[in-house]
Parts: C-alpha cells; sequence; structure tokens
C-alpha cells in the first residue's frame, strides 16, 4: 500500500477524515479544493466536544462528531437553498421569461405573416403564368381559317 493511501487510512480510522483529505490524497484539482473547503468551513473551528466524554469510545466520539458536522453542513445547505428559492428570486424570473414569451409572440406572428405573404406571392404568380399561357394558346376564330 502507498504512503498516501496509509495516510488516509490512518486519517480515516482517527476520525479526521475529510473529504479535504481524499482530495488531496488523490491529487484533485482546483474545483475539488473549493468543494471540500465547503465541507470542511467550519471544521478547523469545531473541537469535538465528545472527545473526553467519559461514558464514549474514542470510535463512539468520533462518530457523534462526524454526525455534528454533518448535521452542520446540513444547516448550511438549508439556508443556501432557502436564498436560491426566494420569492424575489422566482418573480425576477418568471418576469424575463414572461418578456421572452411575449417577444416570441411576435417573432412567430412576423414568422407566419412572411410565410403567408411569400405562399400568396407564389400563387399570383403560377395564376399570372397560367394567364399568359392561355393568352398565348387562345388563337382568334379568324386566324383559324374558320371563316
Amino acid at each position: 500500500m502507498s504512503s498516501d493511501g496509509a495516510a488516509l487510512l490512518s486519517a480515516s480510522s482517527s476520525g479526521r477524515y475529510s473529504h479535504h483529505d481524499a482530495a488531496a490524497g488523490a491529487g484533485a484539482g482546483r474545483e475539488d479544493d473549493e468543494i471540500a473547503n465547503f465541507d470542511t468551513a467550519d471544521e478547523g473551528a469545531l473541537s469535538n466536544p465528545y472527545a473526553n466524554h467519559p461514558q464514549l469510545s474514542q470510535t463512539e466520539a468520533a462518530l457523534l462528531f462526524e454526525y455534528h458536522k454533518l448535521a452542520t453542513t446540513m444547516k448550511r445547505i438549508q439556508e443556501i437553498s432557502y436564498s436560491l428559492a426566494s420569492p424575489t428570486t422566482h418573480t425576477a424570473l418568471l418576469h424575463s421569461i414572461r418578456v421572452l414569451e411575449r417577444k416570441m409572440g411576435l417573432v412567430l406572428t412576423l414568422f407566419k405573416a412572411s410565410v403567408w405573404a411569400l405562399l400568396v406571392e407564389r400563387q399570383d404568380a403560377a395564376e399570372a403564368e397560367a394567364a399568359a399561357a392561355a393568352a398565348s394558346s387562345y388563337i382568334p376564330a379568324q386566324h383559324a381559317g374558320l371563316v
């Protein structure tokens, strides 16, 4: 096993394993570091309140601390989701979509009018061509030798 793998295992068994440790061990890029920083932003400020509890083993204390960190992260995610789901954001987005819908309606109307104009123009050209063909094939009775 590599030294990086051993370091990750020892970090996980001590209860201090985090996403940041995994990103560092895997040689992850900047995006992974940003995600890890989100996951562990308050971890430095937190100390394990269960570490020296007389009725808990080290593993139990580490597990309870991980649950505490998870709950803290979930609370932060909830706060962020509330700000993203605010009614003002939805109202502004809805207004923008309605403006776009009106513009698309106008574009569709202009498109239909243009297509209709082309169809009428083709029909008029076909009628004019048919009339010209009929006029050129018409031979008056006096020229036909019937007189």
